[in-house]
Formats: C-alpha cells, sequence, structure tokens
C-alpha cells in the first residue's frame, strides 16, 4: 500500500455532494448546471478544478493503478484532472490548463512548456468518453493559483512533468516491465502540475499525500474528508458536486452459509462416540 495520511473526520463533506445529468446532457452543460447549483462564486474567491473519470483502455489502467489509495481497492471513479481557467463565475469560454498523457504534436515543444497544454474546456464534452466528472471550487482566488502555470511551464527542475508522463505511458502500455509509478512516488502529471501550482500559492491541495505522488482520487479523497482541514486552515471548506455512473463490474462472492449444530458436533458425526460412558 501507499504510504498516506487518512483524515480522521467520521463524515464527508456536505458541500461535496452528487448531481445527476439530464439526459443527453453534455459535460460542460452539466458543468454550468453544477456551478450554479453550487453557488460558490467567481474566480475572484474561487479556483475551480475539474475530475473526469474516462472508459478507454487507457483510463482503466489510470483508474486501477489509484486503486491502492482506496480503502476498499477498487478502481478509482478517475482518470483526469485538469485546472479551470474561468472568465466569469460560469463555465462559459473556459479554458481547461492539464498535462496530458498523450502530448500533442503542436503548438509548443512539450519540452518546452513542461508538458502543460491549454485548450478550451468543451473538448471534453463526450460523456461517451469521460461518463464520469466532478467540479470542485477550492477556497483560494483563482489568479493566485493560475497565475502560477506559467512558472511550472519554465520550470522543469521543480518537478520534470515529462518524467511523470513517460513513466505512466510504459506503465499503461505494459512496456519495460513498469511498475504502478504510484509506488515508486510518480503521480500523475496533471494532477502533480496542479498540486505544484496551489503549493506555490500556498494552497494544501492534498493534505494526506506527498505532492509529487498526487492523482486524481487524492483531490477526490481530500475534497471529501479533509474539508475540516481546509476550513481551519483555509476559512471554508471545498465545495463541488460529481456524477459516476461509469463503474466496473466486480461482484464479491456471498459468504457461506454458517454450519449448522448437527454438522459440527463430534458426537454427530462419530456415532459411536455417542454410545462410549
Amino acid at each position: 500500500m501507499l504510504k498516506i495520511v487518512r483524515s480522521t473526520t467520521t463524515q464527508s463533506n456536505p458541500q461535496f455532494t452528487p448531481f445527476e445529468r439530464n439526459a443527453g446532457e453534455s459535460n460542460t452543460a452539466w458543468g454550468e448546471r453544477a456551478v450554479l447549483d453550487m453557488q460558490a462564486g467567481g474566480p475572484d474567491a474561487w479556483t475551480y478544478v475539474v475530475l473526469l473519470g474516462g472508459s478507454d483502455t487507457l483510463a482503466f489502467r489510470v483508474r486501477i493503478a489509484q486503486s491502492h489509495l482506496r480503502h476498499d481497492m477498487l478502481p478509482s471513479f478517475w482518470s483526469e484532472s485538469m485546472l479551470v481557467r474561468l472568465a466569469g463565475a460560469t463555465l462559459a469560454h473556459a479554458e481547461a490548463l492539464h498535462v496530458p498523457l498523450h502530448q500533442p504534436e503542436g503548438p509548443a515543444f512539450a519540452a518546452r512548456v513542461n508538458g502543460v497544454v491549454a485548450r478550451p474546456l468543451t473538448d471534453f464534452d463526450d460523456t461517451a468518453r469521460f461518463p464520469n466528472i466532478a467540479v470542485i471550487a477550492l477556497p483560494i482566488a483563482q489568479d493566485k493559483v493560475v497565475g502560477k502555470v506559467d512558472s511550472f511551464r519554465q520550470s522543469r527542475a521543480t518537478l520534470d512533468a515529462l518524467e511523470h508522463v513517460l513513466r505512466w505511458l510504459a506503465y499503461a502500455w505494459g512496456a519495460a516491465r513498469t511498475p504502478n509509478p504510484l509506488h515508486d512516488n510518480y503521480g500523475l502529471p496533471s494532477t502533480c502540475m496542479i498540486e505544484t501550482v496551489c503549493a506555490a500559492a500556498n494552497f494544501d491541495l492534498t493534505p494526506g499525500l506527498e505532492s509529487r505522488a498526487s492523482c486524481p482520487e487524492a483531490i477526490w479523497a481530500a475534497a471529501n474528508y479533509w474539508h475540516e482541514y481546509f476550513e481551519k486552515f483555509n476559512g471554508r471548506e471545498p465545495i463541488g458536486r460529481y456524477t459516476t455512473p461509469h463503474t466496473y463490474p466486480i461482484e464479491e462472492p456471498a459468504a457461506p452459509a454458517a454450519p449448522s449444530a448437527s454438522t459440527t458436533s463430534p458426537t454427530a458425526s462419530n456415532p459411536d462416540k455417542r454410545k462410549k460412558k
């Protein structure tokens, strides 16, 4: 198991709740309704993070790798995390900042920007490809966090996101017998980017896990169960909404029936013993 510190909170964050998707609704449309329902406010006071759970093979490999952070060892709901740059208090014209495992060919050579890609949030609208989604508002102004992304792009010495990309691709593709990167403290690169820029803004995103070993499941756990920590040190707990319809069909075997007294009694199994006095 990974070395993590679990929260002592006995109840989950009451501000982080499920939110159903309407029929035919895209991820952005769902997110827009979710943000309005959260009533958290705009980027002047909050930083928004989106978690996605993919349905393809790469997402499966990433989700199963994170099961070691869960007490039940089930696959994570999540395979992707991204920082959202908002223009206002809605998701309209929002931009996603992340470090994808599949680095694009352009416009910038990956090594020049530490793997960071900026793209419209609407690129992730496909609910068949990304059936699970969570939007989380962190109690820190967006400029304080997003303003650190440019520094992250130019400073691979702080955290080499591309090294993390290569380790995760090697693991996901089964190349060179690469083990689960989390066991060697190589977190998913996009989450590590978010962790690093949050730390630069003096905001501890996942209190129970080392930053360079972070992953979407760690953000999920922090938003769910470290809300008292955030309220104590940041004055407010994270606010979030999520929908997780995509899981894997795992069925545990039923417990065997308890043996009856007639089959466990020594005398019942050996009638001769009852005749002896």
